[in-house]
């Protein structure tokens, strides 16, 4: 149902926003790339059936390996620089990093639990004033997904608002040739600014026949990176380790069956750091942290072949995120009127810590019908478990006290189950409604006030939300295909709302409708033999009540509930290629208010666009290009939030890949980043950007 390859990149897409010119990354030629490196072509799994990305009645942008090899990224945030409506927020900081979706999601307010972030079907969640929300690198994944919109809630848990980013990691087949029994690669890479650098090394081996092995290690570092400016950023510096160890063993009479585990670890250890990694602000002191993130999974898949209605996923996982805090500075405020001498003390210990650990289960069947001669239905469903733990100790020295009134310890209980149906008429319709129920606890026991005394509230709090949607598309004519949504989701109370400094909030769930509407464009043989052109456009408006608002309003972070509130706006994905030339374009704009008093909500991106244009010479197979970067200024603010001018970034790229000789299997990359070292700030950043760097890397496969 929509693989095959002559109806796979036609049906649907969304509203026009602007059209200009070309999109599809580093595309169109045999040995660099396949056809599902062009973006709108690349098969999304995270929409229930299999499908590709124009085909979709959502807005869906797919990252696989040659796309996020191709931005070098340095971080996880820079994956997203080639993402509609998608953008990295926060600071420069590895730790400083959390993502907003269509105006959702900013860096003070803990927006974490409005959109949702997958590693290989773990949901994975942090939430820690001044402190990013995902920890990991860019290296250890192969593909990412984002799905934008709350009509994702259906499939992955109720509340995601600003949608769901799904990441999946390398496995051993994607280093090892039929036949082989060891393979793998080794890289490096450097970045100028900040005399970054990175080592790589994977080792892929099939010792016995269906038995695979992957191990991964690498190790990165940076100084500290400058600005257009030349002015060093501070605590942009860091070093990471991270690991990944996968394993699989298919086995059955059709080789349909298979077990899986894998384990990843992430760590950075830094002395002497900024506490505030957001806004670099003095007034918190410095700190010794460390912070590991951990993924372990265990699972069974069993395809049942000769039987359509059974196609069985499940797994379970356990998942941590801590950090270690040690040597805290006091702070010192004025507290009585001079001469009084300033009052010093620690208010969050001598040392912390903070926990999320997490464990998760969940099967998923996908079931196939015949429904007369020309339907078709597909039928996905699931249930999921999970349990978490919040723990916050924080040492005073005489006592040892349980989070603070603004972070409290406690548990959380999810459970879901899910059904979405897809019913195709032709290849010409396809209809697809879903509905999924979560149950949610919260619960804090006892705790250890400012003063020292144990205090037992021993409180619960339940709520079920329920998260509904329908989505049509429908094929108009072979180059034409027009869609639309409908979709319905409930953000259940997270624990800092619920226990707020310790007492039990009367909290409401946030609720949202998001209606999405839009077409897509598909020509071959536009202006050339063997040319193509593709576009996928989506309007949105997303109206939410009792929306929870939190801000920094100079002194500390304020949470506003807004009675209603709206997002809507236009994204843009397009593409043109031939065997030599190429080019991409993608496009975001949102707006967001307060539908109360008509004022802007906080944390709405400015309008931006990028632009690709390359070349590949295919005696050489090299690829080369130029990719522009367009933001316009940002004057429709939220409450303290600052105003920021409009600025472009030039980038140039360069990418070769040997077939012959000593260097065949090897992959070269050159890169200059802001060329004319631009002095800028992304609006949605609380630092200034990155100037000018080189970047190369060499990767060799054995």
């Amino acid at each position: 149902m929509g693989l095959n390859k002559t109806n796979r990149t036609r049906l649907m897409g969304g509203v026009a926003l602007w059209v200009l010119a070309f999109n599809g990354e580093a595309v169109a030629q045999d040995a660099v790339t396949t056809d599902e490196s062009i973006p709108l072509d690349r098969i999304v799994i995270g929409t229930g059936v299999p499908k590709v990305a124009i085909d979709t009645p959502q807005a869906v942008t797919v990252l696989d390996q040659e796309a996020i090899d191709a931005q070098q990224p340095r971080t996880i945030g820079d994956v997203f620089n080639e993402i509609p409506g998608v953008t990295a927020i926060g600071s420069n900081s590895v730790l400083g990093e959390s993502i907003n979706i269509r105006g959702i999601g900013e860096a003070l307010s803990g927006d974490e639990t409005r959109i949702i972030i997958r590693v290989d079907g773990v949901n994975k969640f942090y939430e820690q004033y001044r402190l990013g929300s995902f920890f990991s690198d860019p290296e250890l994944y192969k593909q990412v997904e984002v799905l934008r919109g709350p009509a994702s809630s259906t499939l992955y848990g109720s509340g995601a608002m600003g949608g769901v980013v799904t990441f999946t990691t390398k496995d051993a087949s994607d280093f090892l040739d039929p036949g082989d029994m060891l393979g793998g690669r080794l890289k490096t890479s450097w970045d100028s600014n900040g005399n970054g650098w990175l080592g790589s090394a994977i080792v892929a081996a099939e010792p016995v026949k269906n038995f695979e092995l992957l191990g991964a290690l690498n190790y990165r570092q940076s100084q500290d990176i400058s600005d257009g400016q030349g002015n060093k950023i501070p605590d942009s510096d860091f070093n990471s380790v991270n690991g990944l160890i996968k394993a699989r063993y298919t086995f059955g009479e059709n080789d349909d069956q298979s077990v899986f585990a894998s384990y990843q670890r992430w760590q950075s250890d830094e002395d002497n750091q900024n506490y505030d990694q957001l806004t670099w602000s003095g007034g918190f002191g410095d700190v010794d942290r460390k912070v590991t993130d951990q993924t372990a999974i265990l699972g069974y898949e069993n395809a049942f072949t000769g039987n359509d209605l059974l196609n069985i996923k499940a797994q379970m996982s356990w998942s941590d995120t801590r950090v270690e805090q040690d040597n805290q500075d006091q702070l010192c405020a004025q507290f009585a009127p001079p001469p009084a001498p300033p009052t010093c003390y620690y208010p969050f210990g001598y040392s912390s810590e903070y926990s999320y650990e997490t464990w998760q289960a969940r099967i998923d069947n996908d079931s196939e019908f015949e429904l007369g001669e020309s339907w078709q239905a597909f039928l996905t469903t699931g249930l999921n478990a999970q349990f978490q733990e919040r723990r916050n100790p924080r040492d005073f020295g005489t006592y040892v006290r349980s989070g603070s009134g603004s972070h409290p310890e406690g548990d959380s209980t999810t459970l879901g189950v899910y059904a979405q149906s897809e019913f195709v008429w032709n290849d010409v319709i396809s209809l697809i409604p879903g509905m999924r129920i979560d149950y949610s606890n919260v619960h804090v026991g006892s705790y250890v006030n400012s003063s020292g005394n144990t205090v037992d509230l021993n409180e619960d709090k339940t709520k079920i939300g329920y998260s509904p949607k329908f989505a049509a598309l429908i094929k108009m004519t072979d180059w034409l295909g027009v869609f639309g949504s409908v979709a319905h989701t409930e953000r259940l109370p997270s624990l800092d709302e619920v226990f707020s400094n310790y007492t039990v909030n009367a909290i409401e769930k946030e609720k949202s409708n998001n209606f999405e509407a839009g077409f897509t464009l598909s020509f071959d043989n536009v202006a050339l033999e063997g040319d193509a052109f593709r576009l996928k456009t989506t309007a949105f408006r997303n109206n939410i009540t009792d929306y929870y608002a939190s801000y920094w309003n100079g002194t500390s972070v304020v949470t506003e509930i807004i009675p209603k509130a709206r997002y809507e706006g236009l994204e843009l994905e397009a593409s043109y290629w031939t065997d030599s030339v190429y080019g991409t374009l993608g496009a975001s704009l949102v707006r967001g208010e307060n539908a109360n008093t008509g004022g802007y909500l906080n944390a709405v991106p400015a309008d931006n666009a990028f632009l690709k244009v390359g070349y590949v010479h295919k005696p050489w197979n090299l690829d080369i290009g130029w990719k522009g970067d367009f933001f316009a200024s940002q004057d429709r603010v939220g409450t303290d939030e600052s105003k920021t001018a409009g600025y472009v970034l030039h980038n140039l790229y360069a990418f070769w890949k040997p077939t012959e000789g000593h260097l065949a299997g090897s992959e070269v990359r050159f890169n200059v980043d802001n060329i004319f070292d631009k002095s800028y700030r992304h609006h949605l950043s609380d630092d200034e950007g990155a100037g000018r760097s080189f970047k190369l890397s060499f990767a060799k496969k054995f």
